[in-house]
């Protein structure tokens, strides 16, 4: 399970007119001892079985194993990555890299995903060929015994890998990676009982396009996936104007604006938003309370608050920016939530 420390508060309040306000909270560690520890065994186990299962579909010219362990170069290329990705995340940031280096998952899994098309297309056009043709006699045993340890060994990897999942994306994705190929077992194992039953050959490319369906399935949801981070769109779960509305219905709040959010699911997650608090509210309350709507309420990682003058927004990119008279020089109207390390950048 995921180790982590609780989460903590400070604020400072100066007692100038324009004055600032901060608070800060840190989450725990995302990426788990416990999950790397499955990470790593499962990639040994899988990584040791796709050279049996690629060495037996091309001795025995199984087109099922073979189009199963092209599912595996994806699996475990996604175990590889989630495993460095583990080790990379827990690096502090630097001026340079303000964020770490947790962008590199979704540009591994980017290419990683674009891999598997290349793969899915290559099993189709052979499955095709070899079922409107004359599709060789492929042995039965071997290819169910394969199918079997395979098996064995995806729900192994499976099971380890749900223990260890609690709060942890990057192996709740392998999981899942893990479970597909789950299927592909299932699916050579389902071809060679029909060879050994009614003799049946044309059941392995048959099943073969099966297999590269759910490949196809995984590998447009990897891409889709990674490429909603790398553009620095919005969780399918979490867009802005949920985020916005939350805020909204927050006690003290009058206005909430230019709200922005991205990153991935989970404690990943990152929003930065303008807010207006009431004639009668103190923005360091208002903070707070939306500090805890964000975090405990819609599960946000990161957050950036700017409490702002009820006269209008003191940014000239702000799209409800009004000219500020009274604004002292060198001053700014804004208040700050921080739910990862100090490192993070800010954006507005």
């Amino acid at each position: 399970m995921g180790h982590g420390h609780s989460h903590h508060g400070h604020g400072h309040a100066h007692g100038h007119e324009h004055g600032h306000t901060h608070g800060h909270a840190h989450g725990g560690d995302p990426y788990s001892e416990a999950g790397r520890r499955a990470l790593r065994w499962s990639l040994v186990l899988n990584g040791g079985f796709l050279l049996i299962e690629a060495g037996v579909g091309w001795w025995a010219d199984s087109l099922a194993l073979l189009s199963d362990a092209g599912h595996m170069v994806g699996d475990v290329s996604a175990l590889m990555l989630a495993y460095v990705v583990a080790g990379l995340a827990r690096r502090p940031a630097t001026p340079t890299r303000t964020f770490g280096l947790t962008r590199a998952e979704a540009l591994g899994a980017f290419v990683n995903g674009l891999a598997l098309l290349v793969v899915v297309g290559f099993i189709a056009v052979e499955a095709i060929e070899r079922v409107s043709g004359d599709p060789p006699a492929v042995p039965g045993w071997p290819v169910l015994v394969v199918g079997a340890i395979g098996l064995a060994i995806n729900l192994g990897s499976a099971w380890a890998l749900w223990r260890s999942a609690s709060g942890d994306i990057n192996v709740q994705g392998a999981l899942a990676h893990m479970l597909a190929d789950a299927l592909g077992s299932v699916g050579a194992m389902v071809a060679a009982g029909l060879i050994l039953l009614f003799g049946w050959h044309w059941a392995d490319p048959a099943v073969s396009l099966v297999v590269a369906g759910l490949v196809l399935w995984g590998a447009l949801r990897v891409v889709a996936s990674a490429t909603r981070v790398l553009l620095d769109f919005a969780p399918a779960d979490l867009d802005a104007s949920r985020i916005e509305e939350a805020l909204s219905a927050l006690a003290g709040v009058a206005a909430v604006h230019d709200v922005h959010v991205w990153g991935q699911a989970g404690s990943r997650v990152m929003v930065t938003a303008h807010v207006v608090p009431a004639a009668e509210a103190t923005p360091f309350d208002v903070l707070r309370r939306a500090e805890v709507c964000l975090r405990e309420g819609l599960g946000v990682g990161h957050s950036t608050l700017q409490i702002e003058p009820r006269t209008g927004c003191p940014q000239p990119a702000c799209p409800f920016a009004e000219p500020q008279a009274d604004a002292e020089p060198g001053h700014d109207h804004a208040a700050h939530s921080h739910d990862e390390p100090p490192a993070a950048a800010h954006r507005h």
